[in-house]
């Protein structure tokens, strides 16, 4: 349960991988997905979905403002007779819908929510105690970071939650095509060239997302020859800080694409980086590192959340404090001019090796196993 194409974003994308690990191991699941996801005046960017086809899987019947929808959906869900509920949680604002949809299904079925966040970015007091009143009709979570089962406990309780969560990981986004796409011929078709240094910061644009910094250490690198910011992403907020910014910088140091990116369009970037750089001031986790890593380049990111989890320091990737411009720009100094590349080659790949959506299917079943075991459902 959760959002699908033809809606946008790292969510869907992750729910309809998911899907399609499960039914590879011939389970047959069913997708239930939103007709309205959020109310356009609730929504920063220009659209909420993407082009192409919707998921020919997913079945749009959930509104989050209807409450009407949230009660049909769950009394179809209960017909079905699953064993369990898997919904993608990642912003209190669904505490209402997921309740109630939760409310329908009989106690048989083992309900269980993958936190992608547990709470948002920039959270308050109510949205805790939103969260606190979705998340509490769950008979399981996962998480994909220490930092998330914190958060976890903090809003339910160590003990409501012992034995009932499971830490995982954010498994490679390895669904968009040209990842294996020769790096001239990115750099071709993207009209880069082939002699520059190529940093690329990709993905939604906000405050906690730490572009500004990645800007302000680019002031310190420009005796850096060839070094090029190539910033791919739309904006939700702060683009009037980010342009004055880039005035700041020489004209040829940064490019700056403000738009959304669809699937058919991602792998070239990053086959064109060098380095993908996440200077974030905060996270749980990322999909851009996944993506990455599926590309078979290296991370340079911050010491926040679950990141440094999954970047092995000086092999698969470089970690840095946030909001610290000098030491990011130390790191990228540093690996234009020490970078060990075969290191690096092997380190991602033992890193990639780690995250698969098999493993993580695997952790999910035993999750919902010992629920059951343990007479949550």
């Amino acid at each position: 349960m959760g959002p699908s194409r033809p809606h946008r974003g790292g969510i869907a994308q992750f729910n309809d991988r998911l899907a399609a690990e499960i039914a590879s191991r011939g389970d047959e699941p069913l997708q239930v997905g939103f007709k309205r996801l959020y109310p356009s005046f609730l929504f920063p960017g220009t659209s909420q979905f993407e082009a192409g086809p919707a998921s020919s899987n997913a079945l749009p019947i959930l509104d989050s403002l209807n409450p009407l929808t949230w009660h049909s959906a769950g009394r179809f869900i209960a017909d079905w007779h699953p064993e369990s509920v898997v919904c993608h949680w990642w912003h209190p604002f669904f505490a209402p819908a997921y309740r109630g949809l939760m409310s329908r299904l009989p106690r048989s079925t083992v309900r269980i929510a993958i936190c992608h966040n547990v709470l948002p970015h920039e959270s308050g007091s109510l949205q805790s105690l939103t969260a606190r009143f979705g998340l509490g009709g769950m008979d399981g979570f996962i998480v994909h970071s220490s930092h998330d089962v914190d958060a976890l406990a903090g809003l339910l309780g160590q003990g409501r939650i012992r034995d009932r969560a499971a830490e995982a990981f954010h498994p490679l986004y390895d669904q968009f095509p040209g990842a294996d796409l020769p790096k001239s011929e990115a750099r071709q078709r993207l009209d880069i060239d082939p002699d520059d240094r190529i940093v690329l910061c990709f993905g939604l644009i906000r405050p906690y997302k730490g572009v500004d910094v990645l800007l302000e250490a680019a002031r310190r690198l420009t005796d850096l020859p060839r070094l090029k910011l190539l910033i791919v992403g739309e904006v939700y907020s702060g683009r009037d800080n980010l342009m004055e910014m880039i005035k700041l910088l020489p004209m040829t140091m940064v490019r700056f694409e403000d738009r959304f990116v669809g699937d058919d369009e991602v792998a070239p970037y990053f086959r064109a980086a060098d380095l993908v750089v996440l200077p974030y001031r905060a996270a749980t986790q990322s999909g851009i590192v996944p993506i990455a890593y599926h590309c078979r380049r290296p991370v340079l990111a911050t010491l926040v959340g679950g990141l440094p989890d999954i970047i092995d320091e000086g092999r698969s990737g470089f970690l840095v404090e946030p909001g610290r411009p000098d030491l990011l720009a130390d790191s990228i100094r540093r690996f234009f001019l020490e970078l060990n590349a075969p290191l690096l080659k092997e380190g991602i790949e033992a890193v990639a090796a780690r995250l698969s959506w098999s493993r993580y299917l695997d952790i999910l079943k035993e999750l919902t196993r010992n629920l059951r075991a343990i007479g949550y459902a």
